[in-house]
């Protein structure tokens, strides 16, 4: 066997005009893998479609190689490959994969199936011709070694018959042969290297060496097994295999493309795909050639696709994908035993990302997943699914998911702080049992998700266990969702205005604006039963803003119309005043509806309010400047800090329904509701009772001096028509004789009669009891035989000036509240007066009536106030303000 026959004509010969076939459903990809691998010399066929890739790979000249799209129409890569490999013509054909980056699974299935390799796209020119050279070059060797083999095993056998004797040729014609392959090999991009019969390694081309970490010359002499497997460690074995590289060069057997783990010099792992050859004399073993290629990276990837396939990046717990996985392997384990499903849903989380940013969110994300997988025991799957839903797997029976659960909840129980901000979240935890509740993984999760939805419908920071009712529930909720959701885009809502009254008058004052949904099919949907679905699912926001653009409107409108001035009470929710700037909208809004601002006033609960004091105080602030009053609704009901409150720009405190509704016989509630109205008079604030259903009720309030109501006693909440109508006819609350208010004598003193008989008009409507004078000596006379609480008087009178009057009031009846009205501004005068302490407040002609009203209101309550203070004193000082 000449230098010109084989080896040294193979390792020269060039691999231009190869044949190769391209397969991809793409024009555009056939065209630049088409003139790639042309350019380079090869010659191609393209195919559109796996049928021609079938027919193209069985036409002489048979493909070398090819290169196999895994996604196409009709037939895809993985039905083309396993047709040719069924083929025994193509079946030892190479096949690369053309894969997408996301296709993990698809590249693992792939290399499984026998795939010689893949490629990545988008194509990338020199990773193509390096990996298509590769397997050429590594197909050329294997089959010129196995030619090789052949004619070997030929010539030894006709040799042999020849001289038997001859056993020195023998030996220098194998040495030969090793020297040969040594050099054809030496530029192969596979690791090569041969061993003789005992295990001796004879030649390695340098690929090998540096492969397994030796110089060239290193490895000629050692003995393959303390190479490849040094003491201690053993070769990997891929299931299913009974055989190894140890096995097979031992004992001849044939091995094509097989994985296992090998060391380097240094004590590394090096994983590879083997072929072993073996080289038989007369049926002998006399040695093997074996071929290494580092699958390294290729494993590293695999296992970075099957981990990002299997696992969240956010938190590195499992995905919905590995959940699945092993909750179908716990159910098969279960045996009846049990399998517990715990879906776990953050409460309040959205606030968080509304208001901070999914930055921040995701941190809270990660957090929960520390403590969470901290509060589950080790053999237990925890899952993120999606967004802010975690999923628990426990093999444990119904008695042991509830400490489970706690756990959970007890976990999420300490502040989370970001950027310097403690937050406090609560979760909602819903539970389905295996086999009780489902014997699929989809039954599981969703009767779990529907239990976990009742937890939080109850009020969050719980755990509910499914019950089969609660499936009808949840369909009904997310009918219900996704029904709200158009309704805001078909114009589906309408507002309700339930009037606000005047407990000392009678009269309208105002309305609350109370959404309702006029569904096409349930008819007239109460707030009820979709404002905490609104809450839940984020459309509060639009829900809200709509509410507010109409009541200021219709507001609009009705004063347009010539009704009387009204105020419209608009309510906030928490989520709205934590998603966008609730001044700067309702100031846009009165601007775009023209509805004057001391016309609306925005209703905030109590618990909401504290859910960000400090942020509540500014927001306060702001809307004084607008002149938007503001009512803190339900109070009593949450958590107030008194500190806050005297913080507060408020103008009412509403007083819940749940003490209006016992003030009769529940002494609780009368001492609650007592003390809401002594506390909004004390910090200058009206109290407002909602609620009242009954006349025991009214009059309770009435005589205890509760300033407002609103309550089924006089009208429901009406469509605006209605109340339109209302209003018209002047309706207003009609007291019976038993209503009373507390006793109040006001004393008018002018010597223009038109002024008091404007006055006692004004003052009248307000139920107080007054006394008129028109002149300075004529009120002392009054005095002398009734007594007054609070006294009003002219600044300027014949006779005997405002200031002289008062003096001597305040001598006479210094208990008696002082106030000075004039068309004059005499500043040295007022100065004196109120420096000497003898006004509560100094007023100028023409009244504002809504100041004047509110003036000698604040008055009576500080003389009642100071009377109770000081039940035996009989004298005493002037508020002083002007």
């Amino acid at each position: 066997m000449g230098d010109s026959d084989g080896m040294n004509q193979s390792a020269v010969a060039s691999l231009a005009g190869t044949t190769l076939l391209v397969v991809d459903d793409v024009p555009e990809n056939l065209m630049v893998l088409g003139s790639l691998l042309r350019n380079a010399g090869y010659t191609v066929r393209v195919a559109r479609s796996g049928a021609a890739a079938l027919r193209y790979a069985a036409l002489a000249p048979l493909p070398d190689l090819i290169l196999l799209d895994l996604m196409m129409p009709g037939m895809d890569g993985y039905e083309v490959f396993q047709q040719l490999r069924a083929n025994e013509a193509t079946a030892a054909i190479p096949v690369i994969f053309l894969t997408a980056l996301n296709q993990a699974q698809d590249v693992v299935r792939g290399l499984h199936m026998g795939a010689a390799d893949y490629i990545v796209k988008p194509i990338e020119p020199e990773v193509v011709l390096a990996r298509v050279r590769t397997q050429l070059e590594a197909r050329q060797a294997r089959d010129w070694l196995r030619d090789q083999n052949a004619f070997l095993e030929a010539e030894v056998v006709r040799r042999m018959a020849e001289n038997r004797r001859i056993q020195d040729e023998s030996e220098r014609t194998q040495a030969l042969l090793n020297h040969q392959r040594e050099l054809i090999l030496a530029s192969a991009a596979e690791g090569i290297f041969g061993v003789d019969g005992g295990g001796i390694i004879n030649f390695a081309n340098p690929a090998a060496a540096t492969l397994l970490g030796y110089g060239r010359e290193d490895l000629r002499g050692r003995q393959v097994q303390e190479v490849l497997f040094p003491p201690g460690q053993e070769g990997g074995r891929q299931a299913g295999e009974d055989f190894s590289i140890r096995t097979a060069y031992q004992e001849g057997v044939v091995v094509e493309g097989k994985e296992t783990l090998l060391w380097r010099q240094d004590g590394s792992p090096l994983a590879v795909e083997y072929s072993c050859t073996p080289i038989l004399e007369e049926g002998s073993l006399r040695g093997a050639v074996i071929t290494l290629q580092d699958i390294s990276e290729r494993k590293r990837y695999l296992e970075q696709l099957e981990h990002k396939s299997n696992y969240d990046d956010l938190t590195q717990l499992p995905n919905r994908n590995l959940l699945n996985d092993r909750l179908t392997h716990a159910c098969q384990r279960s045996q009846g035993d049990g399998v517990a499903v715990l879906v776990l849903n953050l409460d309040r989380f959205k606030g968080i990302n509304d208001s901070l940013g999914h930055g921040a969110g995701n941190q809270v994300l990660r957090e929960a997943a520390l403590r969470l997988r901290g509060a589950a025991e080790n053999q237990h799957t925890l899952a993120r699914i999606e967004g802010d839903e975690f999923v628990l797997v426990a093999e444990v029976t119904e008695s042991a998911a509830v400490p489970l659960a706690q756990q959970m909840l007890q976990s999420l129980s300490k502040p989370f702080l970001i950027d310097e901000r403690e937050f406090f979240l609560t979760g909602s935890i819903g539970i389905a049992l295996f086999p009780r509740d489902g014997e699929s993984v989809e039954v599981l999760l969703k009767n779990a998700m529907a239990a976990m939805y009742k937890a939080k419908g109850a009020g969050g920071d719980r755990f509910h266990f499914y019950a089969a009712e609660m499936n009808a529930r949840s369909l009904e909720r997310l009918e219900l969702e996704n029904g709200l959701r158009r309704a805001i885009d078909n114009d589906e809502l309408v507002v309700h205005y339930q009037p606000l009254l005047s407990l000392r008058t009678g009269e309208i004052i105002g309305a609350e604006a109370l959404v309702r949904w006029q569904h096409p099919e349930r008819g007239l949907v109460m707030p009820g039963e979709f404002i905490p679905l609104a809450e839940e699912c984020g459309l509060i926001v639009p829900l809200g803003e709509w509410v507010l653009r109409n009541a200021c409107r219709q507001n609009k409108a009705w004063q347009a119309g010539g009704l009387p001035t009204v105020k419209v009470a608009v309510n906030l929710s928490a989520r709205q005043f934590a998603a966008q700037d609730i001044v700067l909208l309702a100031g846009s809004i009165l601007e775009e509806t023209g509805l004057p601002p001391a016309c609306l006033e925005l209703e905030l609960t109590e618990s909401a309010v504290m859910a960000d004091a400090e942020a509540f105080v500014h927001a306060t602030e702001r809307l004084k400047g607008l002149s938007i009053a503001l009512t803190i609704d339900d109070f009593g009901t949450g958590f107030s800090s008194l500190n806050y409150l005297k913080r507060f720009s408020v103008d009412r405190l509403k007083i819940d329904q749940s003490f209006v509704r016992d003030i009769i016989h529940d002494a609780n509630s009368a001492a609650i509701a007592l003390a809401i109205i002594s506390l909004a008079h004390s910090l200058k604030m009206l109290a407002i009772a909602e609620g009242v259903e009954t006349e025991a009720q009214l009059n309770f309030l009435r005589a205890r001096d509760c300033d407002e109501m609103q309550g089924f006693y006089f009208s429901k909440a009406l469509p605006a028509a209605e109340f339109e109508a209302m209003l018209r006819q002047r309706r207003k609350l009609e007291f019976s004789s038993t209503s009373r208010l507390p006793q109040r004598t006001l004393l008018l003193v002018d010597d223009e009669p038109g002024v008091l008989s404007a006055l006692k008009r004004l003052f009248r409507r307000e139920g107080y009891h007054l006394l008129t004078a028109g002149g300075g000596m004529e009120a002392l006379n009054l005095l002398a035989s009734h007594e007054a609480g609070v006294v009003i008087s002219d600044a300027r009178m014949p006779e005997m000036s405002g200031a002289e009057f008062l003096g001597r009031a305040r001598e006479l009846y210094p208990n008696m509240v002082r106030i000075m009205l004039s068309g004059y501004t005499d500043l040295a005068a007022v100065t004196s007066a109120v420096n000497r302490g003898e006004l509560f407040s100094f007023l100028t002609k023409p009244w504002d009536e809504t100041e004047l009203l509110d003036t000698v209101r604040e008055a009576f309550r500080h003389q009642e106030s100071r009377r109770q203070s000081h039940p035996g004193e009989q004298t005493g000082e002037g508020g002083g303000h002007v």
